[in-house]
């Protein structure tokens, strides 16, 4: 049952927990947001540059990962903005999704930080069989067409659905299905 599992969620950037439903996170954009600890959960969910997150934090090599339209290709950070001011302007994001105002400078630096780690290395540091990712098939803007066929010849689990990058409905049930498996 999804319940009664442990279960760590983290946001995609400029976005806080209670954006994705029911689940307990971690808002590693706010500036004042606690240290939490992380040990021994079932299930890390990570969206976006949540990934690069996740994939810092020790001892979660024995829980599974759902990884959400991971930024799968390392990219300088001023590729990563040029990427996101296409994402607002051609898919968008409803502004009270996004953190307030006076966390804008520290998320900027948080992006700058994890836009420096290899997410394809880093991942492929992990068991294959913890491994599922979700893309949105119209997620034109991170974890593109290019990032499946590297995602298919890694050998990892990926699931496309019909979304983009930005978690939605769609997303939030193959979430709730690929934990309802297990």
């Amino acid at each position: 049952m999804v319940n009664s599992r442990k279960i760590i969620l983290i946001p995609g950037a400029f976005q806080t927990v209670r954006n994705y439903g029911n689940y307990n996170g971690v808002d590693i954009w706010l500036k004042n947001e606690p240290e939490k600890e992380f040990s021994n959960p079932d299930y890390v969910i990570a969206h976006s540059l949540g990934v690069n997150f996740a994939l810092t934090l020790p001892n979660l090599k024995n829980c599974k990962f759902v990884f959400i339209n991971p930024v799968i290709e390392k990219v300088s950070f001023i590729n990563l903005i040029i990427k996101d001011i296409k994402f607002l302007f051609l898919e968008g994001i409803k502004i009270e999704k996004i953190v307030p105002f006076s966390n804008w400078i520290y998320s900027f630096k948080k992006c700058r930080q994890l836009s420096k780690i290899n997410v394809l290395e880093e991942i492929k540091k992990l068991p294959k069989e913890n491994i599922t990712i979700i893309k949105g098939v119209k997620d034109d803007y991170f974890c593109d067409k290019k990032s499946a066929e590297i995602i298919k010849r890694e050998g990892w689990r990926l699931i496309e659905i019909g979304a983009g990058h930005d978690w939605d409905q769609n997303i939030a049930e193959a979430v709730d299905k690929i934990i309802g498996e297990n």
